[in-house]
């Protein structure tokens, strides 16, 4: 097995690394103070190598395989949560269903925008009563030329006044559908939701349908067939958390190990002692391990074969790493650590999102075990 990153794939990991940190970051402030997005760091995303990273050149795309795009969302993944999420979503989430699903006509309309930059979609599934499986209590009635859709969804990531598409999932005679919503519309509306613990920035919201008109032709794939648009996101959209879980920790290692290299007691550096050397193996370790279940399921992707466990495997136990990490490198820091005078305190909070991203670890689990026990 060759784990050679192609001389491309490294120039491009190089060059996001470095923009994160000279460009993007000193950006960002206005996401946790005044939890806005601010209008000049939307310019650079779309200035740079951030949208459309992914979709296919025919729709105004780059083409990347999952191994080139996910080799630099470990890197977008070092800095500010908003923006990671962002990159996640625009490049391994939010097009993938209109390629499989969508018409021609559909993939015309929306893919070039969203490679772009200038369109940016929502997923508006989940439902606070409902969840994200077949109870789905949202509703589309059918009237002429189109359908009605009622329901309440909510935790969902978009960004009002640039979100410009929205797919819905709402319960027909046929059984669960997907709808493409364009935004804004009338009888969509938008309620923020309460701050976050971490990924500080504008609000996640509760989507509200009332009485919103849709199309026939907005039909994603098949009448009944939502389900499976819905799920068929979520595999490779597993192994991205996995890379944002890897960037995520590793960089919290750098900062505790220039710490421990900076930090003196008893006139002794940190980074000499052996009760902190063996941490830093440890975090070392387990990032390296989570890192190649990661690489491992991104690679069966771009050949094309199942990645329902390795994607599972790859989340659950990359979750449960950042977490450790995260918990070893604030202990390093000591006190000062737990202080917003070091960027530790905003990685820490932005690590514990992860656990609900893409199903909690029991939900991996579960899908982990199905496919070892068939």
């Amino acid at each position: 097995m060759d784990f050679t990153l192609s001389e491309k794939t490294l120039e491009r990991k190089a060059r996001a690394r470095q923009w994160v940190e000279e460009v993007l970051d000193p950006l960002c402030a206005p996401l946790e103070e005044e939890e806005r997005l601010p209008k000049e760091l939307v310019a650079e995303l779309r200035r740079g190598e951030f949208f459309g990273l992914t979709i296919p050149p025919e729709y105004g795309g780059h083409g990347w395989t999952a191994v080139e795009w996910l080799s630099v969302l470990e890197e977008l993944s070092r800095g500010y949560a908003t923006v990671r999420m962002i990159a996640h979503t625009m490049n391994g989430l939010f097009w993938r269903p209109l390629e499989a699903f969508g018409t021609e006509e559909q993939k015309r309309k929306y893919l070039p925008g969203l490679a772009s930059g200038e369109s940016w979609a929502a997923n508006s599934l989940t439902e606070p009563e409902g969840g994200t499986g077949k109870d789905i209590n949202a509703r589309a009635t059918k009237v002429e030329g189109g359908y009605l859709l009622n329901g309440h969804k909510w935790l969902i990531t978009t960004f009002p006044g640039y979100t410009t598409l929205y797919y819905a999932f709402a319960s027909t005679e046929e059984g669960v559908t997907a709808f493409l919503v364009d935004a804004p519309t009338e009888g969509l509306d938008l309620v923020p939701m309460e701050k976050m613990m971490g990924c500080v920035g504008p609000r996640h919201y509760n989507v509200l349908y009332r009485d919103c008109f849709v199309p026939e032709k907005n039909i994603l794939g098949e009448k009944g067939q939502g389900l499976e648009v819905a799920i068929g996101m979520l595999h490779l959209s597993r192994t991205s958390i996995a890379f944002g879980c890897v960037g995520l920790a590793q960089k919290m290692l750098d900062l505790a190990v220039a710490y421990a290299k900076k930090r003196s007691t008893f006139g002794k550096k940190i980074a000499t002692r052996q009760a902190v050397q063996a941490n830093i193996a440890q975090m070392g370790t387990e990032i390296e391990a989570a890192r190649l279940l990661a690489y491992k399921a991104a690679w069966k992707f771009d050949q094309g074969l199942d990645i329902v466990a390795d994607a599972a495997m790859a989340k659950l136990f990359a979750e449960q790493v950042v977490t450790r990490v995260a918990e070893m490198a604030l202990r390093m820091h000591g006190g000062v650590g737990y202080t917003q005078a070091y960027p530790l305190e905003r990685h820490f909070r932005d690590a514990r999102s992860f656990h609900f991203e893409e199903g909690t670890e029991e939900i991996q689990k579960l899908l982990i075990a199905r496919q070892l026990l068939r």
